[in-house]
């Protein structure tokens, strides 16, 4: 996934353009550049991030008032500097997040027409395509239009020209996109957190939407870009503005109410998560399953990454609550399988971008079965089109890990499973009424855990030391366990695997050597025995056995272990506080290893292509 601003304003705009594509650098970090409206269409590029853009810019001084700007997370061609955007012909600059699925298709008719390409990109087809519209009589507006008919994907476009020095054209089809305004200026940006203490309120452009922004304002064009009109001049005839609610442009990295800075989005957003939590049982309160919801006794967990981790980790709690059938399936791999889908669809996305989890949705809407969306972005494609929004509220999140929407998730998914067996009447009761007791006691369980972070980091000293790190469970300790892994693997580059303590003698156990770290991730239930029994087999071979576990399971751990962290919490909620403990683990092995912990190298926040 990529990041795209856009700027008009009194005065020049390519250093603020600048500043405003450091703060979408969580979105990618390849390369970055801006165009500027105008005579010459001023472009300037860089290789690696937008932060290294500003002196390039301060030493050329472009008078640009109005310009686009684009970081990069490389899919269509290498990380170099002939693929960063914008891209530009024929006096049209663009910059573009999304994929266009057809340019293969949209080159060759160019080539034929005489086009010539610079890059390896699909985004370049689209300002050849403008260009080509414009030379045959059209507006840009008009122009931009009939382009966006021509592309089939997602995408959010901005475009500036030269005939037009003082305009911004954007479009919006599948990727997040905001407007934005001020005293005398009007943005646009992937994320609103971009124009932090810039502009003033912003909006999301809806889908199909087409904006002109000139420092008068903006101007919609509210279109359905899909729908092919055989028209000369294929321009919207409504421009009047459509009714959308405003919000205020919030600054990700103010001081928190406890006055708290941190020095990485993601340290914040794991103290966030008290908060987070909170939120997302406030967004839940009150809402009803529909009656083909309840009917169901069979769900399948569609997701990716974290929130694939998050569902299998709520599955137990869910099929006990309610008395169902809970499958797991990895979007990537589900979007593609011959098998017909049944039941109804669990799909989770912190975005509610992430391509994959969007085709698998696909593919249970076309069979005519309904889905539950599990976003933290109501705007976003999966918030929009499912049945059923079963919120997560965890706030913006800009470290590239996930953190607090991963305990969000969890406690969304565990939240519905106490729904759904209330309104059907089955499963075990008396397990839902301690769950639901024990997840109201949430904010002050990952507070407690979170105070464990002195502990997190003399184990994150020991770990940065090693080439690898092993992490089992059982259970939902199972799920975690890879979950942590996965955390340790994106921050710290250390090679990190979770399994099911019970496969350890199917394999894994052939890599434990003297010394070897294992995290045990256990409660103090009537499981633990099985996962200490298979840990005590790591344990005789050398390894050093760390037990993350809870106040029941402390002296059974102990007699095992290495070294056992009793968590705050009984077992009910020990996935939570072991999450969060997991997170600071490594986020302080990164820090100790010198690692940008926002943005782990390859990565970016989410992916919208396949």
């Amino acid at each position: 996934m990529c990041g795209i601003v856009g700027m008009v304003n009194g005065h020049p705009v390519a250093v603020d353009l600048a500043a405003a594509l450091g703060r979408l650098e969580y979105r990618g970090y390849d390369s970055a550049g801006v165009a500027l409206a105008g005579p010459g269409l001023p472009v300037h590029r860089i290789l690696g991030r937008a932060t290294d853009l500003v002196p390039m810019l301060e030493a050329a001084q472009p008078r640009g008032r109005a310009g686009i700007g684009h970081t990069r997370w490389a899919t269509h061609g290498r990380p170099d500097l002939r693929n960063a955007h914008p891209h530009t012909h024929g006096g049209v600059a663009v910059v573009h997040n999304g994929i266009i699925e057809n340019h293969d298709a949209l080159r060759r008719q160019l080539r034929d027409q005489g086009h010539h390409f610079a890059s390896d990109t699909d985004s370049e087809v689209i300002p050849h395509l403008m260009a080509e519209a414009i030379s045959q009589g059209l507006e840009p507006i008009e122009a931009l239009l009939v382009t966006c008919r021509a592309l089939e994907g997602a995408y959010a476009i901005a475009a500036v020209t030269e005939a037009e020095p003082d305009r911004i054209l954007v479009a919006r089809m599948g990727s997040p996109l905001v407007v934005a305004r001020g005293e005398g200026m009007a943005a646009i940006a992937s994320d609103p957190a971009a124009l932090a203490g810039m502009a003033r309120e912003y909006a999301p452009l809806a889908e199909g939407e087409i904006a002109e922004l000139t420092g008068d304002g903006i101007t919609f064009h509210p279109v359905r870009i899909q729908e092919r009109r055989r028209q000369q001049r294929p321009v919207a005839q409504d421009r009047r503005a459509p009714r959308r609610e405003w919000q205020t442009v919030a600054d990700p990295m103010a001081a928190r109410e406890d006055g708290r800075r941190f020095a990485h989005h993601t340290r914040r957003e794991i103290a966030e998560q008290p908060e987070a939590l909170a939120a997302t049982d406030a967004a839940l309160k009150g809402l009803a399953l529909p009656p083909d919801v309840v009917a169901c006794d069979r769900f399948t967990v569609i997701a990716c990454g974290s929130s694939l981790f998050a569902g299998a980790t709520a599955r137990e709690a869910i099929e006990r609550a309610a008395g169902v059938t809970v499958d797991l399936e990895i979007a990537s791999e589900f979007r593609d399988r011959a098998a017909p889908p049944r039941g109804i669809a669990i799909l989770i996305s912190q975005s509610g971008e992430t391509a994959d989890t969007i085709a698998a949705m696909a593919r249970f809407r076309a069979a005519g079965l309904s889905t539950i969306g599990m976003v933290n972005v109501r705007e976003s494609v999966i918030g929009r089109t499912a049945e059923l929004v079963w919120p997560i509220s965890a706030g913006q999140e800009i470290g590239v890990a996930a953190t607090k929407s991963f305990t969000a998730q969890l406690l969304a998914l565990m939240r519905f499973g106490i729904a759904l067996g209330e309104a059907r009447g089955t499963g075990d009761a008396a397990f839902r009424t301690r769950l639901a007791r024990a997840l109201d006691d949430l904010p002050r369980i990952c507070t407690e855990a979170e105070a464990m972070e002195p502990i997190a980091r003399i184990l994150a000293e020991r770990i940065a030391g090693e080439e690898e790190a092993l992490f089992i469970g059982r259970g939902w300790g199972a799920a975690l366990a890879q979950e942590g892994a996965l955390k340790l693997k994106e921050l710290s580059y250390i090679r990190a695997e979770g399994y099911p303590s019970g496969e350890l003698k199917h394999g894994p156990i052939a890599v434990i050597r003297e010394g070897s770290p294992v995290i045990v991730c256990t409660p103090g239930d009537a499981g633990q025995a099985k996962v200490l029994a298979n840990a005590s087999a790591v344990a005789a071979r050398g390894a050093h056995l760390v037990a993350l576990t809870d106040v029941g399971g402390a002296e059974a751990a102990a007699a095992t272990a290495a070294e056992t962290i009793t968590m705050p919490g009984d077992a009910l909620v020990a996935p939570f506080a072991q999450a969060v403990f997991l997170q600071l683990l490594a986020y302080h092995t990164a820090v100790v290893l010198g690692h940008d912990v926002d943005r782990p190298r390859n990565l970016a926040k989410s992916v919208t292509v396949e």
